[in-house]
């Protein structure tokens, strides 16, 4: 028995062959994240999943099918299978509605037209995959096509924000199945604007002055790739004021799982998920604190406020890091102890040495290893390198990515949910980057962003991450300030975490694993980590009744994503399993 869900992911073309995407099975860690029981496919294995069950399908990559798969795919399809098609015609141009659209010139090794660089512009805005989209959406490579049998859902800019006839997605009917064709790179543009560029020089600064990061050092937002002019949005109430208020990279993924909600509820065919969070939180708040300086006074008082606040926080302290009076007082209040690496300060080389040795000084000032690290004024340099020194010491979450000016507070690096960075090889970290959307309300960027952000985290269900410094907190109503967001954040369904947290809980519910046999889906927990109130989502449109283990289970109705699911809290023991069964 096969999932209702198959993932297939193209083989790569040969080297030096044009490509249409980038990071291909990042696809794995997109849907991971988003906790979807779903079955990894080989493309050699398809018709024999065709066979098995399988109801929706999705493919990554262009790639001409041989007769031996087309012949039963276009069967599947007429008989009622879906299939998403990722920036890939497949030789499949009468399923799929379109034909590849030729090169304007033909040139040696150019016989496969990229979509290049441009933007996803809905065209018909009541279609259910357009739930909460409400911007062109910024796009890094794909396949260009041409409509014939299919309608066009949605059309690409180009780079500079001027309308084509080139379609972005496109539907098509064949029998009693549909079709999906989305034809930017999806895996290619989300790792693309959540990592950037890797940080050789200092980068181009916005043409409004808000955002010098041409500032002759090095830092990671100098490696961001969104466009300073179209990705950016107005601030409501202040004037002049533009920001990276939508997280891009997040909608991308947003509207992937979209559109395979929308064929499983439009097939009638059942798909499950682990839910991000525990008891069907919407979203999560986090506040991290830089410990800059290192006033003890500073510290206090902090710890006041957020005595007043009533949340545990994540201190990243900086070397030499307070005195151990300082120290236990943020452990008594619950606080996470983590690093804050110095690349900055004279004689504070970026270099894994110099890593070592400020890690080194934490370990022995905390009494433990820390788990979280944050680089003081956002320093980075090169590529992937930096998380590597971060795994060889047991650091599970980073937060460095983010905005050191102001204007490109907000989602500089499209995300508001911790990911898990790869390679230009392709290999997968274990390691979690959470980015830093904004510092210091008040003093870095003006309070009116507070409830933009909150409002874009919880449509995105995501992570509000908000960082202030101890050296502010006795300014005029910085105190005020961080209390009323992190209320209005309460008021909302936010939990507040730490970073420790976080990390724990994303790493025993992704260990967490699905698997299908005859007697419905199977949700196995890691034996070494237990999922304590954890959430099941299930979309099935005409189910009667869900069964946990044999036994019906009551339901609760929740929208995620614009789509209705059935939702379960129960607890998942380590090494247990829980069989669910949906009957029609």
């Amino acid at each position: 028995m096969t999932a209702t869900l198959g993932v297939c992911v193209f083989p790569e073309p040969a080297k030096n062959a044009p490509r249409v995407v980038r990071h291909a099975n990042y696809i794995h860690e997109i849907l991971g994240h988003a906790g979807l029981c779903y079955e990894t496919l080989d493309f050699e294995a398809l018709p024999t999943a065709f066979q098995d069950g399988l109801r929706v399908l999705l493919t990554i990559g262009e790639y001409a099918l041989p007769d031996a798969i087309k012949a039963p795919l276009t069967a599947w399809i007429k008989n009622g299978g879906a299939w998403l098609s990722i920036a890939g015609l497949c030789d499949m141009d009468e399923i799929l509605g379109a034909v590849p659209v030729a090169p304007s010139y033909v040139s040696w090794g150019g016989k496969l037209r990229s979509l290049g660089e441009g933007y996803f512009k809905v065209t018909q805005e009541a279609h259910p995959v357009f739930h909460n989209l409400s911007r062109p959406l910024h796009f890094f490579g794909g396949i260009t096509v041409e409509a014939t049998s299919a309608t066009c859902l949605a059309t690409v800019l180009d780079a500079h924000g001027n309308p084509t006839a080139t379609p972005a997605l496109l539907e098509n009917r064949r029998g009693a199945g549909r079709t999906l064709l989305l034809a930017p790179d999806v895996t290619g543009t989300v790792v693309h604007i959540q990592q950037g560029i890797a940080v050789t020089r200092d980068g181009i600064s916005s043409p409004d002055g808000t955002a010098p990061v041409n500032d002759g050092i090095l830092k990671s937002d100098d490696g961001q790739v969104l466009d300073w002019l179209l990705d950016r949005d107005e601030v409501p109430g202040v004037p002049g004021l533009h920001l990276f208020l939508q997280p891009i990279a997040d909608q991308w993924q947003g509207l992937l799982l979209r559109a395979l909600f929308y064929l499983a509820e439009q097939q009638n065919a059942a798909l499950s998920l682990l839910w991000y969070y525990p008891d069907n939180l919407p979203a999560l708040g986090h506040l991290s604190l830089d410990s800059d300086g290192n006033d003890p006074e500073q510290a206090y008082r902090l710890l006041e406020v957020l005595e007043q606040a009533e949340i545990v926080t994540t201190w990243c302290i900086i070397c030499p890091g307070y005195e151990r009076e300082v120290i236990e007082a943020i452990k008594q209040g619950g606080h996470e102890l983590a690093m804050h690496f110095d690349a900055l300060s004279e004689d504070c080389l970026w270099n894994e040495e110099q890593f070592d040795h400020q890690w080194r000084q934490l370990c022995q000032l905390f009494g433990t290893m820390p788990v979280t690290n944050k680089n003081h004024y956002l320093r980075w340099e090169g590529d992937t390198e930096f998380f590597k020194w971060c795994l060889r010491r047991g650091l599970m979450m980073d937060q460095s990515k983010g905005a050191s000016k102001t204007g490109e507070a907000g989602f500089n690096f499209g995300t508001c949910h911790p990911y898990r960075p790869v390679t230009p090889d392709d290999t997968v970290l274990p390691v979690y980057e959470l980015t830093t959307p904004t510092q210091d309300l008040l003093v870095f960027a003006p309070a009116e962003i507070a409830p933009l952000l909150l409002e874009t985290v919880l449509k995105q269900h995501g992570i509000l991450h908000l960082l202030f410094h101890p050296a502010h907190i006795e300014k005029e109503d910085v105190a005020r300030v961080l209390l009323n967001a992190v209320h209005q954040g309460k008021a909302r369904g936010l939990s507040w975490w730490t970073a420790q947290d976080i990390t724990q809980w994303e790493t025993a519910r992704r260990s967490a694993t699905w698997s299908v046999s005859p007697d419905g889906i199977m949700l196995t927990a890691s034996t070494e980590a237990s999922l304590s109130c954890a959430t099941l989502l299930v979309l099935a449109p005409k189910a009667s009744e869900l069964k946990i283990n044999g036994e019906v289970v009551e339901t609760s109705c929740v929208k995620r994503w614009g789509f209705s699911f059935y939702s379960i809290v129960c607890d998942v023991n380590g090494g247990e399993s829980l069989q669910i069964e949906v009957s029609p």
